[in-house]
């Protein structure tokens, strides 16, 4: 067997890398939809074009968000939905696994920021504040450290449980 190595400039390998993650994304957002159809099947709701529109937002987004944020955006994009909509179209999500909630603000308890679920591996999250602040968050970092899982499965065996998810943030400030 021969071996035969290219070189290939890395603008083009940027580029196909590119053009996969497009195609995958797309992919995924097909597979979000079906399940959102069916999900609306199931408990009786009605298909509108805005939910899968929202949707489909959520899954082009590469960060965390909050209702705000996606109404804002989605009135830059020219599409007519209301806030209310949005919300109540969160709830859907939610419920159907599409997306998960987290409060990272802990001195605004209303303030919920959203990440999408469906085809993320369980991580946690890093809550950096701004030095000198009243907890203004700076950045929000996400990780998963293998022994987390160590420590649920010990858990599990100590009490006997099957755990299904957890929730794991940590919040400090960066040091000098």
């Amino acid at each position: 067997m021969v071996s035969l190595l290219i070189k290939l400039p890395k603008i083009f390998l940027i580029f196909v890398s590119m053009i996969t993650n497009e195609e995958q994304l797309e992919k995924n957002i097909e597979q979000t939809k079906s399940v959102l159809r069916q999900y609306l099947q199931e408990k009786g709701f009605r298909n509108t074009p805005e939910r899968y529109t929202i949707l489909e937002e959520i899954y082009r987004l590469d960060h965390h968000f909050n209702v705000d944020d996606l109404y804002l955006q989605m009135l830059q994009k020219k599409y007519h939905v209301s806030k209310a909509t949005i919300y109540n179209t969160i709830e859907i999500f939610l419920d159907a696994g599409l997306i998960r909630k987290h409060q990272f603000d802990e001195k605004n308890s209303s303030s919920s920021s959203y990440e999408k679920s469906y085809f993320d591996k369980q991580h946690d999250h890093l809550v950096i504040y701004k030095k000198d602040s009243d907890k203004e968050i700076e950045e929000i970092i996400e990780f998963c450290d293998p022994r987390i899982q160590t420590i649920k499965e010990s858990i599990e065996q100590v009490f006997g449980v099957k755990i299904d998810a957890h929730s794991l943030y940590l919040y400090g400030t960066k040091k000098d």
